[in-house]
């Protein structure tokens, strides 16, 4: 009975903690041209280029997954890149459903998707083509 205790729920949970805390620290910063994702109302940072992104607001208005509409509906997504080294935050907005890609100087916001619950966005960002 006791054997079974040990190797039942808790220790598996305290195991399977155990691994995300080391698969946790041995991921980097995320680096231009990586795929990341950034929780509402959380900023992110890319060391490397001294730039900041946060993830400030979504107006949700996708068809929900059970339901069937006419359209898919839109996600527009309010993002904020600061660089604190030039001068103030600038942000933008882009819808998640139709996702156009988004020139900020000399970086680009090219793949955009919304987690269903609109709590989490992944994006990549990368360098302009017309940037030297």
């Amino acid at each position: 009975m006791r054997r079974r205790w040990l190797w039942g729920t808790p220790a598996k949970l305290f195991l399977f903690g155990l691994v995300i805390v080391f698969l946790n620290a041995s991921c980097g910063p995320p680096a231009l041209g990586d795929s990341f994702t950034v929780r509402l109302g959380a900023w992110i940072v890319l060391p490397d280029e001294d730039l900041y992104l946060g993830y400030l607001a979504v107006r949700d208005e996708r068809c929900a997954p059970d339901a069937l509409c006419v359209s898919a509906g839109r996600a527009i997504v309010t993002i904020s890149c600061a660089k604190p080294s030039i001068g103030p935050r600038v942000s933008f907005t882009m819808d998640a459903v139709d996702p156009r890609r988004k020139t900020l100087g000399k970086y680009q916001v090219d793949y955009v998707t919304l987690s269903p619950n609109a709590a989490f966005l992944t994006l990549r960002l990368g360098r302009s083509p017309t940037s030297t």
